[in-house]
């Protein structure tokens, strides 16, 4: 990613050893606006949806698209099944860069980390690509593709009927990158707040989040996905994460009904 990344707040690629994640987190705080202690967490709240499984597969994809020079990993993504029945592959607007002649994408293909064959590849978006993030506005960020292949249902998620979590919530971040050994990565965080333009999510722990971009927030309670990952913050020794919520990808895909080949698209 270039430097646009991380003055954006986007995800970062942070060095290996601890050390150099430190620095990195500085490097963070001094260039974005929500560096500042924690918010108290809020208490755990009263869900009344029904209770569901925790997704047994490898739901969170590795992200890879087609360039002229060959594929490219940029990040990560899912798919996503609508009320009709029709799967949606999701991922970022930053992670790759459409209209661009010089950089012209025509394929975006998922696969489960560590595995050589992909469980979707994509040359059609489901309406216009969305922008980078900017002023903290998840929304605005995102890619939504179409296929007519048919893709396993055990890599596909249901969205939450809520249309996002509740502050106080516990959810599952799927890594879309998994575990670096070809099985799957799940880490756990707490919702610290809920609007229109973003989710926020505090993880409990403290790790690498480069190229994860794109992976899917799940409901501990549900089971079914909340929101897509856009952005970190650092927050004392936790990360923040900036969520773009479920509730307005479903919207965005069942309002895009244009079909558009990835390499006729320009803006």
């Amino acid at each position: 990613m270039d430097a646009k990344f991380v003055v954006r707040g986007f995800l970062i690629a942070l060095p290996a050893t601890i050390v150099a994640i430190l620095v990195g987190l500085v490097l963070i705080v001094a260039q974005t606006p929500v560096g500042q202690p924690l918010a108290p967490t809020p208490l755990p709240p009263t869900i009344l949806a029904p209770r569901g499984d925790k997704p047994a597969g490898s739901v969170g994809l590795e992200e890879w698209a087609r360039y002229p020079d060959g594929m490219q990993a940029r990040g990560s993504g899912f798919i996503v099944v609508l009320e009709s029945g029709e799967p949606v592959g999701v991922t970022t607007a930053h992670s790759v860069s459409f209209g661009d002649p010089d950089e012209r994408i025509d394929l975006i293909a998922l696969r489960v980390a560590g595995e050589e064959g992909f469980v979707a590849a994509f040359d059609t978006l489901r309406g216009p690509p969305g922008r980078p993030m900017q002023d903290w506005r998840m929304v605005m960020d995102y890619v939504l593709m179409h296929t007519a292949e048919p893709i396993d249902p055990g890599f596909v998620l249901t969205p939450d009927p809520r249309g996002a979590p509740q502050p106080g919530e516990r959810v599952w971040l799927f890594s879309g990158l998994g575990d670096g050994r070809g099985d799957r990565r799940v880490l756990e965080g707490t919702v610290q707040s809920v609007g229109d333009k973003s989710v926020w999510v505090l993880m409990d722990e403290l790790f690498n989040p480069s190229m994860m971009s794109g992976s899917p927030f799940v409901s501990q309670h549900t089971g079914q996905v909340v929101g897509m990952l856009i952005a970190v913050t650092p927050r004392r020794n936790r990360l923040l994460m900036g969520v773009h919520p479920i509730g307005s990808i479903v919207g965005l895909a069942e309002s895009s009904t244009e079909l558009i080949k990835m390499n006729e698209y320009s803006r």
